[in-house]
């Protein structure tokens, strides 16, 4: 037995990992052997006996023993304390059923406490189990036999967050288990956050699940490509599960160094929020007129029931909401030459449900019309193409505008292509602060101050809601005159530094594409200082994308993959500094969608 005093090398560090757990098995049983034997000798009949009493754990007791260490780090050395299995060097152990695991402790110098963990996955199993182990138990160990398939996981509570450790046990010797080649990093511009791709497979095409565990609490995120925003520096172990639904699992935990804390970057995929200006109006009164003005974009997709002969028709739609006005704008192109759309209309609900619901109102209590609704017609020219289209409408649309059809000019009951106008403005909270000590909420507020002058209002959106509420938020300012006359003269001051972040606008694809190798375009703009190529960043799934072009005189990003994308959902991040160090970043996600 080691002691805590005790530094010499284990014996047995010259055997193989391998070797072990097997040499462990044998001397084992060569002692219950022994003593069955003695018994024999001194009680006939006792042999027989002793073979019955093992009825239906005989299976059991044939099974394999696996052997986990707990390991902690000797006094004035690096490492973390851990379990680690004998026969794979890691906290993760595959076995079959029957199979029992042993914890043993003659390299820990610690007490520990070793305890189930409550099913969290889906293809976790509940199983309870307690047990502790203190130095003065000396060569103690601590064993279970598993006897039905499933995923259990463990920890020392003493040192949680670093000791947890799994069995997988498994029925089917015939499957599988997937494989993979995780890439898990943090990103080189804002090292706060964590990419993370899964990149598995499985050898019999079985369906895949994902679980991702960032180590810092919180849901887990079950896609191929995930991202976390560290708040807090530290330590943390990011864990990553890939289930087949038939007992493989593939399993890798992560240790990750975060030597900064964020909160301020963009949420992941789906946290995104719209691009906003604030307007004001003022005059000779002490009142003014506030306004949010909120933009929306989506690229136009096929519905199923598009053919081939109608052409391939896309296109992109952007929505400009505020205060008494809504402009939608169309461009597409691809569709029948020289033909009138008359059938073109924002909907109430995404593309993907209900192939977009019903048109929108401004008014559900008057009738669907032209007038109650918006309705960007166009018609194309020889080429297929629509141009601009805009239409504005005198009031502002509400939350349920979030989708443009484009019906079947000769079939209106046919839907042939949608746009999702996203990120949603479902769940958006809007803070006004006027610049006079005073505050309110509400996309378009009037203020009245209490005295003339020149004031600086700001307005900050936020999620009110769902897994992003108030992760991270967007704000615009706005000078406002009131009381009449020109602003009062100021002081001419020394320039001031610039402190004011690039703009990003416009960028996509966003919603779903049909495209295998769709164009990602992002227009970017900086009032004050320049944007340089170098410092405009564009990752794909987590990955730098090598050959983006930067046009600086239009401040447009424009990316291509040299191979096709994998149908399914594609996270994009754009990041961007401006001469003076001020960072702008957006992240979005599409969706690749194969035609049949």
């Amino acid at each position: 037995m080691r002691t805590p005093f005790d530094r010499s090398p284990r014996r047995e560090v010259s055997m193989p990992r391998d070797a072990r757990s097997a040499a462990r098995t044998t001397s084992r049983a060569r002692t219950v052997l022994t003593v069955l034997a003695l018994l024999c000798a001194v009680l006939p009949g006792a042999w027989v006996a002793a073979t019955a009493s093992t009825g239906s754990t005989g299976a059991a007791a044939a099974g394999r023993t696996w052997v986990v260490d707990a390991i902690d780090p000797a006094a004035g050395t690096s490492g973390l304390n851990r379990w680690e299995s004998v026969d794979t060097g890691r906290n993760i152990v595959t076995i079959a059923v029957g199979d029992t695991v042993v914890w043993e402790f003659d390299q820990a110098n610690q007490a520990h406490d070793l305890k189930s963990k409550p099913k969290v996955d889906p293809w976790d199993r509940d199983w309870d189990f307690h047990q502790s182990w203190v130095p003065a138990d000396g060569a103690k160990t601590l064993s279970h036999t598993f006897t039905q398939a499933g995923t259990y996981n463990y920890e020392c509570t003493l040192h949680a967050g670093m000791m947890e450790g799994t069995v997988i046990v498994t029925d089917d010797a015939s499957n599988t288990a997937p494989t993979a080649s995780p890439v898990v990093g943090l990103d080189s511009v804002t090292p706060n956050v964590l990419h993370a791709t899964a990149n598995a497979t499985d050898a019999e095409g079985d369906p895949l699940s994902y679980s991702w565990d960032f180590g810092a609490g919180g849901a887990r995120a079950t896609t191929n490509h995930a991202m976390h925003d560290y708040s807090a520096p530290g330590q943390y172990v990011v864990r990553l599960r890939v289930s087949d639904g038939r007992g493989g699992l593939y399993a890798q935990d992560f240790p990750v160094t975060v030597a900064a804390g964020g909160g301020t970057t963009e949420p992941p995929a789906d946290g995104a929020l719209p691009d906003i200006d604030a307007l004001a109006t003022g005059g000779a009164s002490l009142t003014a007129a506030f306004s949010t003005q909120v933009t929306t974009h989506g690229l136009l997709a096929p519905f199923a029931a598009w053919t081939a002969a109608d052409g391939p028709l896309a296109g992109e739609a952007t929505m400009v909401r505020r205060r008494g006005s809504t402009y939608t704008s169309l461009s597409v192109t691809g569709a029948k030459a020289s033909t009138t759309y008359d059938q073109v209309h924002v909907h109430e609900q995404p593309c993907g449900t209900g192939n977009g619901g019903v048109h929108f109102r401004f008014d559900e209590t008057q009738p669907f019309a032209e007038v109650n609704e918006i309705w960007p017609l166009f018609t194309t020219d020889a080429s297929g193409a629509s141009g601009l289209v805009g239409v504005t409408k005198p009031v502002r649309a509400g939350t349920k505008a979030v989708s443009l059809v484009v019906h079947d000019p000769a079939d209106a009951s046919r839907r042939l292509a949608c746009a999702d106008l996203a990120p949603s403005t479902s769940d958006l909270v809007y803070v006004w602060s006027f610049g006079d000590g005073t505050t309110a909420t509400g996309a378009d507020p009037d203020h009245t101050y209490a005295q003339p002058g020149t004031y600086t209002a700001t307005v900050t959106v936020t999620h009110g809601s769902g897994p992003h509420a108030g992760h991270t938020s967007v704000s615009d300012s706005v000078q406002v005159v009131v009381g009449g006359g020109a602003p009062p003269t100021v002081p001419t001051l020394p320039p001031t530094v610039d402190r004011t972040p690039p703009r990003i606008s416009t960028f996509g694809p966003r919603g779903s594409s049909s495209e295998a190798r769709p164009t990602i375009k992002v227009r970017v703009r900086d009032r004050d200082s320049t944007v340089r190529k170098k410092d405009v960043v564009l990752r794909v799934d987590g990955r730098k994308a090598t050959g983006t072009k930067y046009d600086a005189k239009r401040g447009l990003v424009t990316w291509r993959p040299s191979k096709a994308l994998a149908p399914g959902r594609h996270v994009v991040r754009l990041v961007v500094r401006d001469a003076a160090g001020n960072k702008a970043s957006k992240t979005w996600w599409f969706r690749v969608v194969r035609r049949p």
